[in-house]
C-alpha cells in the first residue's frame, strides 16, 4: 500500500514538474529569429498547460469581481491610455498602465530601472517576470476590476501573468493602421518627453509589436477572449464602441462626477 501511494504521488506531481520546466523555458529572454520562434513555441505550450478558462467564456452577464482583469491592447499610439481613462470615469474600475509602472521604476533610479530603461529605449519588451511583479504589486494595493493597459506584449508575458495571477475576462483590442499610429506618436512626442517617442524607436516598436504582441492576440482570440474595436475615428466615436464592448460586463456603479 505504501509503494502504491508513492507511485500515485509521483504520477500526480509529474505534470506540474513538466509545466514548471516548460514555463521556465518560455520566460528565458533570447534574441535572434530562431530563438524567438522557439521561445514563442514554448510559451504556447505553457499557455495550453495553464488553461483555466474554457474557449469562448467571457463571463457574459455576470458581475465582474474585484479580481477581474481586462487587457486593453493595441499598437503603439492606438489610444489605450485615453480609452482607459474614459472607462474609469464611467465605471468603478482601476486602470493600470504597464508602461507607466515600468517608467516609474526607471524614475526610481534602481538597478532594475536601468535595465528597463535600456529595453524601452531600444523598443524591446521588458522581461516578463519584471512587468508581472510590478503589476502584481500594484494590484495588491488597489481594488479591481482592473483595466490593464499595454499588456501582455508577448506570449511569455501572458504565460507568466496567468501563472501568478489569473486569466483575463477578455482583451479589448484597438485596431489602428500603422501610419495613423506613427502620426499620433510623433505628435505626442512634441510634448511627452518620452525617450521612445521618436521615429527610429517607433519603427522598432512597430516591429516588436508585430513579432511579439500579435501572437498574443491570436492566442486569446483562439480562446474566444478578444473583442476588436476600430480606433481610427475620433476619441468620442471610439469610446462609444468601447462602451458597447463592455456593455455585458456589469463593471459596477458609475462613479460620481462633479
Amino acid at each position: 500500500r505504501e509503494c502504491m501511494c508513492v507511485y500515485m504521488a509521483r504520477f500526480l506531481l509529474w505534470p506540474s514538474v513538466l509545466l514548471s520546466a516548460t514555463l521556465a523555458q518560455a520566460l528565458v529572454v533570447s534574441s535572434g529569429g530562431s530563438a524567438s520562434r522557439l521561445r514563442q513555441q514554448r510559451a504556447r505550450m505553457a499557455l495550453a498547460a495553464t488553461q483555466h478558462v474554457p474557449a469562448g467564456s467571457s463571463q457574459r452577464g455576470e458581475r465582474a469581481g474585484e479580481n477581474a482583469v481586462y487587457f486593453i491592447m493595441g499598437g503603439p499610439g492606438s489610444g489605450k491610455g485615453t480609452q482607459c481613462a474614459r472607462l474609469v470615469e464611467h465605471f468603478d474600475a482601476t486602470h493600470l498602465s504597464a508602461g507607466d509602472l515600468l517608467r516609474s521604476e526607471v524614475a526610481s533610479g534602481s538597478e532594475q530601472g536601468s535595465a528597463i530603461a535600456a529595453a524601452i529605449a531600444d523598443g524591446q519588451i521588458v522581461a516578463s517576470e519584471t512587468t508581472v511583479a510590478l503589476l502584481q504589486a500594484a494590484m495588491a494595493k488597489r481594488r479591481g476590476p482592473f483595466l490593464v493597459d499595454g499588456f501582455p506584449r508577448s506570449l511569455a508575458n501572458l504565460a507568466a501573468f496567468e501563472v501568478v495571477l489569473a486569466p483575463c475576462v477578455f482583451m479589448l483590442f484597438l485596431e489602428v493602421g500603422e501610419e495613423a499610429m506613427m502620426q499620433r506618436l510623433l505628435k505626442r512626442g512634441e510634448s511627452s518627453g518620452r525617450c521612445d517617442d521618436n521615429e527610429a524607436t517607433i519603427r522598432k516598436r512597430f516591429r516588436t509589436y508585430l513579432d511579439e504582441s500579435m501572437p498574443v492576440v491570436e492566442a486569446l482570440e483562439a480562446r474566444g477572449l478578444v473583442r476588436r474595436v476600430s480606433a481610427e475615428g475620433s476619441a468620442d466615436a471610439v469610446f462609444a464602441a468601447v462602451l458597447d464592448a463592455f456593455a455585458d460586463q456589469r463593471l459596477g456603479a458609475t462613479r460620481a462626477t462633479g
